[in-house]
């Protein structure tokens, strides 16, 4: 298999790439191919066993897609808007704890991945935002909880999670192929897996990526698959490159080092989106 797998530990639609935004060099854009890798569907992922926490966050979710909440976040996420699953016409009153029922002395300790925008991230002043962080913090709010952040690399994740640092993973956490491994609370988003590359690039195709370096994040599903299910259409690259973070894997695209990446298509297209900003 030609493969080079190569860990970077930086910190840090065919193909209708004109619609899709642009880089800091307005004469190439950036988009994804209509061929797509998978679809997946995001949940909440807990400790196994911890049921009643999981029964308890879900409901609470539950609630802020039935007063509003949920659709009044994503709109400050556009790019995930389209994707999320949850209706509040399919939820009963009986689904939902009251108002204010946990224990006010309790801090839900929320687990993500410190630069997976549009769901979770670090911002410039230290802050935390994404979807999922707000959503978790309405949770909080509702269950009258204490909330607390708790950034990681998201290789990391299992780690923390043990080591009770934290209480859950919520972090565009992918259900698919982890259904044992732990305690699943509500899926409230899908998702596709999808090839991001320029207009420059030529790569019309999945098979226009033979020989060619595509990046990664690594832990995603999309490494996931190139690694396993997908591991025959990684053999035809030149190279698989792993980032830590797809932040770094898309300014890698932009200065040329890579020509392809395999990325989620609600944190693409946040990618490009915000590129000029």
């Amino acid at each position: 298999m030609k493969k080079l797998v190569s860990v970077l530990l930086t910190a840090a639609c065919a193909l209708t790439l004109a619609a899709c935004g642009s880089s800091g060099s307005k004469s190439v854009t950036y988009g994804f191919l209509e061929e797509t890798l998978s679809t997946e569907n995001y949940a909440i992922g807990f400790r196994l066993g911890e049921q009643e926490l999981a029964d308890q966050v879900s409901g609470a979710v539950k609630a802020l897609v039935k007063d509003g909440t949920y659709e009044k976040i994503a709109e400050k996420y556009p790019d995930i808007k389209d994707y999320l699953s949850l209706k509040a016409e399919e939820i009963s009153d009986s689904e939902i704890p009251e108002k204010g029922s946990g224990d006010p002395n309790y801090t839900f300790k929320h687990g993500f991945d410190l630069d997976f925008p549009p769901y979770s991230y670090l911002k410039d002043d230290g802050s935390v935002g994404g979807f999922d962080v707000e959503m978790a913090q309405a949770v909080c709010d509702y269950m009258g909880w204490k909330y607390q952040a708790v950034p990681f690399n998201w290789d990391f994740k299992d780690a923390e999670l043990n080591a009770k640092s934290c209480d859950c993973i919520w972090s565009g956490f992918t259900k698919e192929g982890r259904e044992d491994k732990y305690t699943w609370g509500i899926t409230y988003s899908t998702n596709t897996q999808v090839i991001m590359v320029g207009s420059n690039s030529g790569i019309k195709t999945l098979a226009d990526l033979k020989g060619k370096t595509v990046g990664v994040q690594i832990s995603t599903p999309a490494a996931d698959m190139l690694e396993g299910d997908k591991a025959d259409l990684a053999a035809t690259f030149k190279e698989l490159k792993i980032y830590e973070t797809y932040t770094v894997a898309f300014n890698d695209l932009k200065a040329g080092a890579i020509d392809a990446i395999a990325i989620d298509v609600t944190a693409g297209s946040y990618l490009i989106a915000n590129d000029s900003k």
